[in-house]
């Protein structure tokens, strides 16, 4: 099966689809064995079961599945080696036939578990009303109204509640029809036991005898519990008034000397210790805590910053430097102008705590951001990260990137018509992995967190590395909050020695989840590895996957440069060297090559990518942080550890199309069968040599889509060529890379910034920041910029050619 083939149909891409017998033969391979797991991979239908085709094992509780080998109704678990009896399953003309786990179509099957959520899900709204001037004030008014659509998007039983905050942090009840709240010092940092005192929740917020199978969500919440938590349906009118009736909450302060006053932590504390205060730690439903900043916390628990403007937000320089001390560094005066860095530690402490709280109750915590300045989303980043919660970043909420990308938060799944409309997402899920005798698992990097081993399955403990740990390790099941169609883990692995007599190693993948409409569902997906003898270099490389390989490389590189991941810090200076030491040794083990003979290097079209794919890794956002400020880099980190391989693959190399007007067709009767006209942009290299002055480019990062005009078109385009019928195909040329950029729009999340520039612009630097520069004014010192068709691109970066040369070099001299 095709890596792309085993994606569609199961959403895993492995970095090896085969792999040496021997341990040691395995360790020669350099990039790790590895897997990329999308569990709801929406590009293939699943089919759906009822719990009484779901078969367990009743050892190691993994699930029947195609490879099991079957003998006289006995089947043999891969896991565990241990043999189960198979339940006889009749037809309904009396025949006996097989379980449909071991149809081989259903390498990925889905079970309905029989258990039903007892509430709907959660979607509680904390909001920033700390908005002054003119132009924020527009923000705002379009805030509120976003937020009004947002009720009409959400399930008609989805329980809804209300908190906003300024310098103070107002709690409303949604039983009351006067805007009734309950206030908050945004200075405190308060304790469950305080919450739970002043909203009268000390007997909980259930029914003391508990959620019963056949009680409605109104008598499951205690009458405490429904002033804060109540049905969309039941609440809309109030909750719209309570939203058109918020005012800005900005204190008297100097405009020019002093940031507003913000309590940020005490709002997003005060929403968590009220979910614990009504659910306990039990799970009973999933949902999301959406959180809306438009700027900085100034005051209170998680504050980063000195309300004086003359005190600077925190920068990456001060943040590795801060690492770097073995004490904690000393806190500055408020009237020095350097930033205190002790309080971005106090506030990532702050933070991780209320993480474990969301964590304990299912809930992920959405980031909304409406701001040209800094939030403080780095000190936030676990909130997102460890509960699998959406990042949207714009420069202001009447921006179209947040109003389109907060709508598309709401996408409804993809049905047959006359079905029931849900959510394109899933809640209070759960993955478990397991895996044959011959592997073990070391860890999983993604927006996830690891849960306690569970060691009453004996095997469990058996399925987990003893000697590597990469991720949320020391586990083989990890808690996923919130999860939809582009969520990606990567799952890593130790290969051990295969016994003699086995051609495979097996990998299963139990994803638990509440779907939209209540029900508990579990996905399982079972994959093969070929297991090959350590002498078979053809299979070896045929089953290498280039594409999965760099990906996972880039999220373990990213995982060791987050900041408290590790108790010992790496530079990204670290990491890159570690990059360039990985790719030597990759050219050494797979290259052809004479010793001493730089030209006689070989790489075969199976490996000849992944040097290429590294030299933009290196060069990304991702790991040189250089003119990105700390919120941007933890914003592009998180996306890229949410999205698949695509998407990701994409952050790294972005994609560049050309469109050539001496190539274009200007014969408009020339068309195909659908009246389209037959022209095509032409996909070139991310190369300052595809630039031109005849050309439209087009840029796509992912994260930014531009559109780069050469001089010569842009001149025509000022002299209005294209208004004048005698050009029309001029008109049609300079559209079409616009018609393109807005189909990559439609599909996007979030929605990416859209740039539209001239050659010599200011914003041409952004295309120009991603060319590998083969030609530069180091290359052609004597070369003016501006004569002739060259484009030189403005940098010290070495390019492609230059840093793969020297790579060859270090390779072939090598003994």
């Amino acid at each position: 099966m095709q890596f792309e083939e085993r994606e569609d149909k199961d959403g895993i891409r492995l970095s090896w689809s085969s792999i040496p017998r021997s341990k040691i033969q395995h360790q020669r391979n350099v990039v790790p064995l590895a897997s990329l797991y999308t569990p709801l991979n929406d590009k293939s239908k699943v089919e759906l079961f009822d719990s009484s085709c779901l078969i367990t094992c009743r050892t190691c509780r993994s699930i029947l599945n195609p490879f099991v080998h079957v003998n006289n109704q006995i089947w043999t678990c891969q896991f565990c080696s241990y043999s189960n009896q198979l339940t006889t399953i009749t037809n309904e003309e009396g025949e006996t036939i097989l379980p449909v786990a071991l149809n081989p179509q259903f390498t990925t099957i889905e079970y309905e578990t029989g258990r039903i959520s007892q509430l709907p899900p959660i979607f509680f709204f904390v909001v920033d009303v700390c908005f002054e001037g003119e132009d924020v004030e527009v923000a705002f008014s379009q805030l509120k109204e976003n937020l009004i659509i947002s009720l009409s998007l959400l399930p008609e039983d989805a329980l809804v509640g209300f908190v906003s905050f300024g310098k103070h942090v107002k709690l409303y009840d949604l039983t009351s029809h006067d805007n009734l709240s309950y206030t908050f010092n945004g200075s405190k940092t308060y304790t469950l036991e305080q919450i739970q005192e002043a909203l009268g929740l000390l007997g909980g917020g259930l029914n003391t005898a508990g959620p019963q199978k056949n009680q409605g969500q109104n008598n499951i919440l205690s009458h405490s519990a429904r002033r804060f938590l109540q049905p969309v349906n039941m609440v809309e009118y109030e909750l719209i008034n309570i939203i058109e009736n918020l005012v800005p909450n900005a204190f008297l302060h100097d405009n020019f000397k002093e940031r507003l006053d913000r309590a940020t932590g005490s709002a997003i504390n005060v929403a968590t210790l009220l979910l614990k205060s009504i659910f306990g730690e039990g799970h009973i439903t999933g949902g999301h805590l959406m959180v809306f900043l438009s700027g900085v916390c100034t005051i209170g628990p998680g504050k980063i910053v000195d309300k004086l403007l003359k005190t600077p937000l925190r920068s990456h320089h001060e943040i590795v430097k801060s690492q770097s001390y073995i004490k904690a560094p000393i806190t500055s005066s408020a009237s020095n102008t350097k930033s205190d860095i002790a309080l971005f530690k106090s506030a990532k402490k702050f933070y991780g705590e209320l993480t474990k709280t969301l964590i304990s109750l299912g809930l992920s915590c959405d980031i909304f951001i409406g701001s040209y300045d800094q939030v403080g989303f780095f000190e936030m980043e676990d909130l997102c990260s460890k509960t699998g919660g959406v990042v949207i970043m714009s420069d202001s909420f009447s921006t179209s990137i947040f109003k389109q990308s907060f709508t598309k938060f709401f996408k409804k799944q993809d049905i047959e018509e006359g079905s029931e409309e849900y959510l394109d997402m899933a809640f209070n899920a759960s993955l478990e992995v397991k895996t044959s005798s011959d592997l073990k698992v070391e860890g999983l990097i993604g927006n996830a967190t690891a849960l306690p081993l569970n060691k009453s399955i004996p095997s469990n403990e058996r399925m987990i590395s003893a000697t590597k740990e990469i991720g949320e390790s020391k586990t083989n099941c990890w808690k996923l909050c919130s999860v939809d169609p582009q969520s990606t883990y990567a799952i890593y692995f130790e290969k051990l020695d295969s016994s003699l007599s086995s051609n495979s190693a097996f990998i299963q993948y139990l994803f638990h989840y509440q779907h939209p409409d209540g029900k508990m569902r579990l996905r399982v997906t079972t994959v093969p590895i070929n297991v090959i003898p350590d002498s078979d270099n053809v299979q070896l490389e045929s089953g290498f996957d280039q594409e999965a390989a760099l990906v996972l490389i880039a999220r373990e590189a990213m995982r060791k440069v987050q900041t408290d991941s590790h108790l010992k810090f790496i530079s990204s200076e670290a990491i890159i060297k570690q990059l360039d030491q990985t790719l030597i040794e990759f050219c050494t083990r797979f290259a052809v090559y004479n010793i001493g003979v730089m030209e006689s290097f070989r790489l075969s079209i199976s490996y000849s990518l992944f040097p290429q794919f590294l030299y933009h890794l290196r060069r990304s956002p991702f790991i040189n942080v250089f003119n990105s400020s700390p919120d941007e880099t933890s914003y592009v980190r998180h996306i890229f550890m949410h999205e698949d391989l695509a998407n990701s693959l994409l952050m790294i190399q972005p994609t560049l199309l050309s469109y050539d007007i001496n190539t274009w067709n200007s014969d408009l009767d020339e068309s195909d069968p659908d009246g389209n006209t037959i022209n095509e942009p032409e996909p070139v290299l991310l190369d300052s040599m595809s630039l031109g002055r005849s050309k439209i480019l087009l840029l796509d990062t992912f994260f930014q889509i531009l559109i780069y005009h050469g001089s010569q078109i842009a001149e025509w385009r000022k002299a209005e060529y294209h208004e004048q019928k005698e050009y029309e195909y001029f008109k049609t040329f300079l559209e079409a890379p616009k018609a393109e950029a807005i189909s990559l729009l439609m599909n996007r999340f979030p929605l990416p910034r859209f740039i539209d520039c001239d050659e010599g612009g200011s914003q041409a630097r952004f295309l120009m920041a991603k060319l590998n520069p083969s030609t530069s004014y180091a290359t052609n010192v004597n070369h003016f910029y501006g004569i002739g068709d060259r484009s030189d691109v403005f940098t010290d970066d070495i390019s492609l050619q230059s840093f793969m040369d020297h790579i060859q070099r270090v390779v072939t001299s090598k003994k």
